[in-house]
């Protein structure tokens, strides 16, 4: 697998780790990031100085670069022919092709792992073979240990001239879910047990009329809290129809609506969605919060990020960036909860 062709495959692994955490589906680690010992520190930088890593290394009996590298640009091409895979390129070459000046200093926040500084090295061009051929652009990181798990292959990056040592990621936790269950040959079975949504949440759910068994209920919502006040919400409800006497080898031919997104708290505490700063569907990350409560709240997806400063039920976006563009498919439904039809 070329270098270019891993960025995408651990964006996605990070994604659908972060989606299906939602469900319970991921392997589960640690809820709560481990803070490096600062002797001094800072709190959360604003949203425009939170960035996402990605951590990158070829398949195993194929030469590459490995490491973390600190996305920043992206642009379409017309044919990537003579365009290598993965390469380093001058400042000149890389100012040329619109990249912006990389920032001089890089915290990196791994999920499960200390807070590490990064050194900022060369810039770099992966070739990314889609649809939209297109090349994706950045700077190489060094100084930070290689995550311990593929599905811990992105990280929050801060930029601060301190370290922000006074700054924790607090992810979603899952709160809520009636799922159903998907057996050993990939068929789904209606669901037998339930954990109520939230008040708060269930009063912003479209009505909707669905009334086992014609019609299946589903739900999953998770929930971000800073000083045992929710602050952030992800949900998704779907509302699946199932003919009466359907085969199971049928359940992904199934008419199927769906409500989801994330959500903050608004100045009356009830949930507001957020819509700004997404080319393509995000999935809510975590909250940045420190010692005078949340500050920033990050969502990601394939290939794009976007990081939104909190304050006053409001959720604005101070950086968004599409460093990658990927095949269509790939932005798939991630909010299906019923049968496994794939991403």
């Amino acid at each position: 697998m070329p270098v270019a062709c891993a960025i995408v495959a651990r964006m996605r692994r990070a994604l659908c780790c972060a989606v299906l955490a939602l469900v319970s589906a991921c392997p589960k680690s640690s809820p709560t990031p481990v803070m490096a010992s600062q002797p001094a520190g800072v709190g959360c930088p604003a949203a425009k100085d939170v960035y996402v890593a990605s951590y990158v290394q070829p398949a195993e009996g194929e030469q590459g670069y490995t490491g973390w590298v600190l996305p920043l640009h992206d642009a379409k091409v017309e044919s990537l022919e003579g365009v290598p895979a993965f390469a380093t390129i001058d400042p000149s070459s890389a100012t040329a092709a619109g990249v912006p000046a990389p920032p001089r200093t890089v915290w990196l926040l791994p999920p499960n792992a200390p807070m590490c500084q990064a050194t900022v090295g060369d810039f770099y061009a992966a070739a990314i073979d889609a649809p939209t051929p297109n090349v994706a652009y950045g700077a190489l990181l060094s100084g930070c240990p290689a995550p311990s798990s593929p599905d811990d292959g992105m990280a929050i990056a801060l930029i601060s001239e301190q370290p922000p040592s006074e700054c924790k990621a607090i992810p979603p936790r899952p709160v809520a879910a009636r799922l159903g269950d998907i057996d050993a040959q990939g068929q789904w079975s209606r669901p037998t047990k339930e954990t109520p949504m939230p008040e708060a949440f269930a009063k912003i759910v479209p009505a909707r009329t669905c009334t086992a068994p014609d019609c299946e209920t589903l739900w999953s919502v998770a929930e971000v809290e800073v000083g045992g006040a929710p602050v952030a919400w992800a949900g998704a409800v779907n509302w699946l129809e199932i003919p009466p006497g359907a085969a199971p080898t049928t359940q992904c031919e199934w008419k199927l609506d769906t409500f989801s997104g994330f959500f903050v708290a608004g100045a009356d505490g009830a949930p507001v969605q957020v819509t700004d700063g997404q080319d393509h569907p995000l999935v809510l990350t975590a909250v940045l919060a420190d010692r005078e409560g949340p500050k920033v709240l990050l969502a990601t997806g394939i290939g794009e990020y976007t990081s939104y400063d909190l304050a006053g039920g409001t959720a604005t976006v101070g950086r968004h960036l599409v460093w990658l563009l990927e095949h269509p498919e790939a932005y798939g439904a991630i909010d299906r909860l019923g049968p496994d039809c794939g991403i």
